[in-house]
């Protein structure tokens, strides 16, 4: 991006940040992250003979201005980030960038040595502006679509989701789009995307869908999307009910890309009475890898490499366990299984495990601290993966987040 265009809306949004508190009220949020890791041997990133402990810290800060009227909203995002990555690998691809300008954002990146890293970026997460008539509303700039009932992983998501193993998931990253929602009752919407080509290096056509949702009796709701996304036509549908005080849920997604493929999640939701939840899901997708050697070719795919299609193989099967233990500290247990053939015909399994604690230091902040350890084959003497997660490395996380 043009560096003196960078400074100009990062010092334009700084002047105007003042202005626009006296009118509203202006919140925000830090956040200071620490990550390591330990390489063994088969993991990505080790260095036979090196000293492969891997380091991460971070720093955010997300600005926020929010209005909302009888008759319109508006709503302005502004986030800042430091990282420095110490033998870490190093990523910056999002689903949210085939949706979005790059026009909104500046990063710059120096790389000290080949194993040190410093990268500042800014962005505008956040920058519509909503317009509401009886029951229709309709917005145009950067804003979040979130669509699907899956926990785990979401098909009608088409825009982009969380992955299973995000550990921050207040925030959805906005697209740039222009939206028309329509409420036909007060239990069903209607809701059309448009989409522009904004980043042309990577998008050559506009994405567009059509998402409807409907309260079916008490407890179960119905949801339809049509439309095309990155030159593809997709559809799909949800179901999700209540039955006996189990939560079911079903979505599946069809799409024309890779000559037709089709993808769907099925999954229970129980809490017992002790206060935990125990949540499961099965993750088909005919597009993903059914064996070992597939798996290279699958993770150049452009839909891998931005999150689009967030898992390798074909099967995975998801399940957590979230409990409150008090008033002010709740644990979270996530395991996800995915197995693939190999050379043998023989099918090996690959387990990643993750345990989160969050505890509630204020009404306004929180630490959380988080393990995760991933079993499996690890990758190639040529660097290619063997498995859904037996390459990464064991990680250990702590965060402090403040709200202001």
């Amino acid at each position: 991006m043009n560096c003196r265009l960078s400074r100009g809306l990062l010092a334009l949004v700084l002047l105007m940040l003042p202005a626009l508190a006296d009118a509203v009220d202006l919140t925000g949020r830090v956040s200071l992250l620490g990550s390591g890791a330990r390489s063994q041997p088969g993991d990505i990133g080790h260095l036979p003979g090196g000293n492969n402990t891997q380091l991460l810290d971070q720093e955010s800060l997300r600005l926020m201005l929010d209005d909302a009227a009888q008759a319109h909203e508006w709503s302005l995002h502004f986030k800042t980030l430091r990282q420095n990555f110490v033998r870490y690998p190093v990523t910056s691809l999002q689903s949210s960038d085939l949706f979005r300008s790059d026009k909104l954002s500046g990063n710059w990146q120096n790389n000290q040595t080949s194993n040190h890293t410093t990268r500042i970026r800014y962005e505008f997460d956040r920058a519509f502006y909503k317009l509401r008539a009886k029951n229709i509303t309709f917005a145009v700039g950067r804003q979040p679509i979130d669509w699907g009932s899956g926990r785990f992983w979401q098909p009608l998501n088409v825009f982009g989701a969380f992955a299973p193993t995000d550990l921050d998931t207040d925030y959805k990253p906005g697209i740039d789009a222009a939206t028309l929602k329509w409420f036909p009752s007060a239990f069903s919407s209607l809701t059309a995307v448009f989409v522009p080509p904004l980043n042309r290096q990577v998008v050559t056509r506009a994405s567009g869908a059509v998402h409807y949702r409907q309260q079916v009796g008490e407890s179960s709701e119905v949801a339809l999307l049509a439309g095309s996304v990155l030159g593809d036509s997709v559809s799909g549908a949800s179901f999700e009910t209540d039955v006996g005080g189990v939560g079911w849920r079903l979505e599946g997604r069809y799409t024309t890309a890779k000559h037709g493929s089709v993808w769907w999640v099925s999954g229970i939701d129980y809490q017992f009475e002790d206060s935990t939840t125990l949540t499961v899901e099965w993750y088909e997708n005919s597009a993903g890898a059914a064996s070992e050697a597939e798996l290279a070719a699958i993770s150049n795919d452009r839909a891998v490499r931005y999150g689009l299609q967030q898992q390798l193989g074909r099967h995975v099967l998801g399940m957590s366990l979230n409990r409150t233990m008090t008033p002010l500290l709740s644990g979270n247990y996530l395991m996800l299984a995915s197995g693939l053939k190999g050379a043998g015909n023989n099918t090996s399994l690959s387990l990643l495990h993750q345990v989160s604690f969050i505890y509630s230091l204020s009404n306004e902040s929180d630490l959380l601290f988080a393990l995760l350890i991933a079993t499996g084959k690890g990758v190639s003497a040529v660097g290619v993966s063997q498995s859904e997660f037996g390459h990464a490395p064991a990680s250990a996380m702590l965060r402090y987040r403040r709200y202001f």
